[in-house]
């Protein structure tokens, strides 16, 4: 069938808009919290509705009154404002991740992409051990965590990695007179934690700290030494009295039988 260049253009025109709207349709808003706090789906369905998860329905609207006994894992965690019409899920755990849509009797159903993640944990710091001020930053990996070094608010260095079974390092190395004070931050998309690094205090601090794990290790080798001698001393002598018992012994054997002789001579003289 041949169309005109108006019907065609017609023709093109339409299925530019469908597909705009089935786009549209399936966009999901990206939502992101942390672990033990709460979301709110920005979607209102005071006339009633439902809220699915991964195509599984969690709560039902009907009436003004809500029924969450749908899944053992929402129940008594969701929550619905009569209000406001809005679901609020509480006390988060990292498999609430996924996707939830909020349906409304007639109203269009947006889709959400929730993602929950565990807290940053702290970074750490420890001494590297060079020539300059050397100091390494180190924090657990998880999901899009991120290892990062700033002077001020200038990033200096940063680090990831897919491998949540290592943990992330990030060196640095500072002269030991710097005077600028540099933050170790880690972070995940809602949460971030810090450590503050300053090198005067910082490697005097590990300067004398090696110091006192050399004397604590003298001193703990000496008493080792002394107590080594000591031992060592007394069983040298209780070796020397042993010997002197039994060198006694064996001349009051001889002096005994030396009389015995003699007074076996005696005897026969007469």
């Amino acid at each position: 069938m041949d169309f005109s260049p108006q019907e065609q253009l017609q023709w093109t025109t339409l299925i530019l808009v469908g597909l705009c709207f089935s786009v549209s349709q399936t966009s999901e808003d990206m939502l992101k919290q942390v672990v033990g706090e709460s979301i709110t789906f920005p979607f209102s369905i005071k006339e009633g509705g439902s809220l699915s998860y991964n195509t599984y329905t969690i709560a039902v609207v009907f009436k003004g009154n809500m029924d969450s006994n749908y899944r053992a894992g929402f129940k008594d965690r969701i929550q619905w404002d009569q209000e406001t019409g809005l679901f609020t899920i509480r006390d988060l755990k990292t498999n609430d991740s996924g996707i939830y849509n909020v349906d409304g009797r007639k109203k269009t159903r947006p889709s959400y992409q929730l993602t929950v993640y565990e807290p940053v944990s702290s970074p750490m710091l420890t001494p590297a051990g060079n020539e300059l001020c050397s100091v390494e930053c180190s924090v657990k990996n998880d999901i899009d965590v991120t290892l990062s070094w700033y002077r001020g608010e200038e990033i200096l260095n940063q680090t990831s990695s897919s491998d949540l079974s290592i943990n992330l390092f990030l060196p640095l190395d500072v002269k030991v007179k710097d005077r600028d004070i540099y933050k170790c931050e880690a972070a995940n998309p809602v949460t971030k934690k810090k450590v503050l690094f300053h090198a005067p205090g910082y490697c005097a601090e590990s300067k004398a700290q090696d110091n006192k794990c050399i004397y604590e290790t003298f001193i703990i080798a000496l008493k080792c030494i002394l107590v080594a001698a000591g031992l060592l001393g007394v069983f040298c002598l209780q070796k020397a009295r042993r010997k002197n018992k039994l060198d006694s012994s064996e001349g009051e054997q001889v002096v005994i039988q030396d009389a015995t002789i003699t007074q076996i001579k005696a005897t026969d003289t007469q």
